[in-house]
């Protein structure tokens, strides 16, 4: 053997012992109590994980998107340990409520990990890619804009906007059914919706079909290539970006540049919405400006304040918020209220009590404009609509997992249980794992709301009542961590819950919806699992949600 060769196996060796003795010490960072799972190739909050989480891991492996609570099931835990290989850094799973609510408020010590979010920092930092004093600064600038006069807001654009739609619907079937995308329509939805509450851009169903003069791209084509191409933007090195610019790729070329002119042209249509919004603020009409969130934003840009860490924001991180908000503020609406439609489709006997008590508020049909008052008289009425809403994403969460960085040593409360005959646990036990510094804790969201320990053994069925208090009964606020909890919960939930349920209930009350043709003559589990079917992305994507909509007698 050669000096070279025998340095390189000398090298190799050396290389393979550290990375085995770094995986055994952060095998026992949860102590011996735990539960192991081993090792996991991908870190389990990064960009990676996301790209490859519709067929990696394998269904048997540990780290499966789609497994819920069945590997806590195997373990006999609400806790599972296990190391990400490359970098050989300890991680704590959780579907325990307990565990998961002291974490979500021990801010200082369980904090975000914001290097998980360089994809939305585009433009700059924003409110969701920050941590600490940073992340408070943009927080007190946001806040004020989620209010009940922007909830009002919110419900009298969601009714015009639904009502754009329905026409269009009717003009081309007065008689018949017809097959929709469910995703497709909710993105346009609620895109037009938080433009139009959030931002002050209020455009029509059928504008934005072509680009307004000085721009390349229309906003709602800027706005869904940019977030199709997210991915691309972050795996790609600057440099290659750079180059691609300069220099014609082969192959990866074209995708480089829609991908760098969608953010170019989504930067050029933000920019026209800040300055119109300056010049409302220069001249003193902020009072006449119901786009809070815009407001709130540019007025922090202007403020002559000196100290960053007070309400003030740079140019940059004024565009970065709209663009987080932006995408936070319709995709996730836009895919839950997908999986709520699916969820109608496949229960009609639900689908009837949200039509039932929309039939009370609205027994001349759905309204065709709102008033700010019909947001306080209408959305308390419809709480079994909110309910089916909540149970939508206990199934389908907007994100399956969140991830804290560990920041002083600590520990949490897990339980141990046996897996009983009719699912639900029996003989659960509390013990205490130690939490040591520069691990990190995986919130198990998807595992949380399918844990049969908060839900009860029927936790796989699609079952609103769940989210009904009672005089005997009420629901596990604690185990549902769809809109996160804790200071960092999410800014906009009153928002998107005001939006989904007027949403959900209007298209019942216009519409009946029913499966399509191709899956109607299937067995229910897989009509199920075919209308269902979605994949890992900034948000859950449902990936095939088509139904049928047939216009119901206005009386």
């Amino acid at each position: 053997m050669s000096t070279a060769l025998y340095l390189l196996a000398l090298f190799a060796a050396w290389r393979g012992l550290e990375k085995y003795s770094a995986h055994r010490a952060a095998s026992r960072a949860f102590g011996t109590i735990c539960p192991r799972a081993g090792l996991i190739w991908l870190h389990p909050f990064r960009t990676l994980a996301t790209v490859f989480g519709a067929s990696f891991p394998l269904k048997h492996q540990f780290g499966y998107y789609y497994a819920r609570f069945s590997f806590y099931v195997q373990y006999r835990s609400t806790a599972i340990s296990a190391v990400t290989f490359w970098d050989s850094i300890p991680t704590l799973w959780l579907s325990d409520a307990q565990a998961i609510k002291s974490i979500a408020s021990e801010v200082t010590i369980f904090q975000k990990d914001v290097e998980a979010y360089e994809p939305l920092n585009i433009y700059g930092q924003n409110v969701v890619g920050t941590e600490g004093t940073e992340w408070k600064r943009h927080r007190r600038v946001a806040n004020p804009a989620f209010n009940e006069a922007s909830n009002s807001f919110v419900w009298m654009e969601t009714v015009r906007v639904l009502n754009e739609w329905f026409e269009e619907l009717d003009a081309k079937n007065k008689h018949s059914s017809l097959t929709i995308d469910a995703t497709e329509t909710f993105v346009q939805v609620t895109l037009l919706v938080i433009a139009s509450a959030g931002f002050g851009r209020r455009a029509s169903w059928q504008e934005d079909l072509k680009p307004p003069p000085g721009h390349k791209l229309a906003f709602r084509t800027a706005v869904s290539t940019a977030l199709d191409h997210i991915f691309v933007k972050a795996l790609t090195p600057k440099w290659v970006q750079t180059l691609a610019s300069r220099v014609r790729l082969p192959y990866l070329g074209p995708v480089l540049d829609t991908t760098r002119e969608s953010y170019e042209a989504l930067r050029l249509h933000m920019l026209d919405l800040v300055s119109l919004s300056r010049a409302w603020v220069v001249g003193g009409k902020v009072d006449n400006m119901e786009a809070g969130l815009l407001r709130n934003l540019v007025e922090a840009n202007m403020t002559q304040a000196d100290d960053l860490h007070h309400k003030k924001l740079t140019d940059a991180e004024v565009l970065s918020n709209i663009f987080t908000f932006l995408l936070a503020g319709h995709e996730t609406s836009a895919h839950s209220l997908s999986f709520a439609i699916g969820f109608m489709a496949l229960y009609p006997d639900v689908q009837q009590k949200i039509y039932e008590e929309a039939l009370k508020i609205w027994p001349n049909g759905c309204p065709t404009t709102a008033s700010a008052s019909s947001y306080k008289e209408f959305m308390p009425k419809l709480s079994y609509t909110l309910a089916t809403f909540q149970e939508t994403i206990r199934f389908f969460a907007p994100v399956a997992r969140l991830c804290k960085i560990v920041h002083a040593d600590t520990s949490v409360t897990a339980h141990r249980f046996t897996p009983g005959l009719n699912g639900e646990p029996t003989d659960v036990t509390p013990f205490s794992v130690p939490v040591k510094t520069g691990s990190v804790v995986v919130i198990d969201i998807l595992a949380l709301h399918s844990n049969p320990m908060y839900w009860g053994n029927d936790v796989d069925d699609f079952k609103p009542e769940r989210f009904v208090d009672t005089e005997t009964y009420r629901w596990p606020r604690d185990a549902f961590f769809a809109f996160a909890g804790g200071p960092r919960s999410c800014i906009g939930q009153r928002f998107a819950l005001t939006e989904s349920v007027c949403a959900l209930a209007s298209v019942v009350r216009r519409y009946k919806i029913s499966l399509p043709d191709d899956l109607a003559g299937k067995p229910f589990a897989e009509q199920k699992k075919l209308l269902l079917r979605w994949k890992p992305g900034v948000t859950l994507t449902p990936t095939h949600c088509v139904v049928r909509l047939a216009r119901r007698d206005i009386s």
